[in-house]
């Protein structure tokens, strides 16, 4: 990673990296996505397969990335994002507060326990979240016109904002819209408030967003089990 990118992650919360996977791997990322589409693998869970498990660890060994992220990083949770104009929906502005846990703890530093596609998530301190990294690797170009990301610059430095705070801060900062080729990556940190339109255009938009965080989780938490593979692997 260029000293530009680490500028733009620390100050704005979110840097693009070119060309991460190159045009034959985005094919067959691309035929993995849609055989998992296909086998109802679930949107949320795809770290489970071992061709997303394999790909994380290819992030984690770039040059252009690992510096960014945590000490001993591990791939938490993978989330297939695919918009069309036949799956088309907007995204309200937001902070990613939720982590995918295994079990329950009893625990004052934890909130929101809630659970998706039968997998547990809390919401964890905001100096967890501060350590975290999504990484959105985009299988299409991607522009205003189909959904890319609207973000508030600068905004993961403000903690955790109810609505009304984040609404300020989109008022006193402004917006961006982040724009990807195919085959670059976002990265982003949990705490940038971030927004995405509906399609506007006949071009879909395909994003894995992985989560990273520390391998070993705070207070007893343990991160979900990754031993098991869904018919996908196959």
């Amino acid at each position: 990673m260029t000293s530009s990118h680490i500028g733009e992650l620390t100050d704005n919360g979110y840097t693009v990296i070119p060309s991460v996977v190159d045009s034959y791997q985005v094919d067959s990322i691309g035929q993995f996505v849609m055989n998992a589409v296909a086998a109802g693998a679930g949107t949320r869970r795809l770290i489970e397969t071992q061709w997303c498990r394999d790909l994380a660890d290819r992030l984690t060994r770039n040059s252009r990335i690992c510096e960014s992220l945590p000490v001993d990083a591990l791939a938490i949770q993978c989330t297939l994002f695919m918009k069309s104009t036949e799956k088309n929906w907007l995204v309200s502005l937001h902070q990613d507060l939720s982590i995918p846990v295994a079990e329950r703890i009893d625990s004052s530093d934890y909130s929101g326990w809630s659970e998706k596609e039968r997998q547990l998530f809390v919401q964890p301190p905001v100096s967890f979240l501060e350590r975290m990294l999504a990484i959105r690797v985009h299988l299409d170009d991607c522009d205003q016109r189909n959904g890319a990301l609207r973000v508030v610059p600068g905004s993961h430095t403000m903690g955790r904002l109810d609505s009304h705070a984040a609404l300020q801060a989109r008022s006193d900062r402004e917006e961006v819209h982040v724009s990807v080729s195919r085959g670059g990556a976002m990265l982003m940190r949990p705490l940038l408030l971030h927004a995405s339109s509906k399609i506007s255009v006949n071009s879909p938009r395909r994003v894995l967003h992985f989560v990273f965080a520390p391998a070993i989780p705070p207070h007893g938490l343990r991160w979900p089990s990754m031993k098991r593979s869904l018919t996908t692997d196959s």
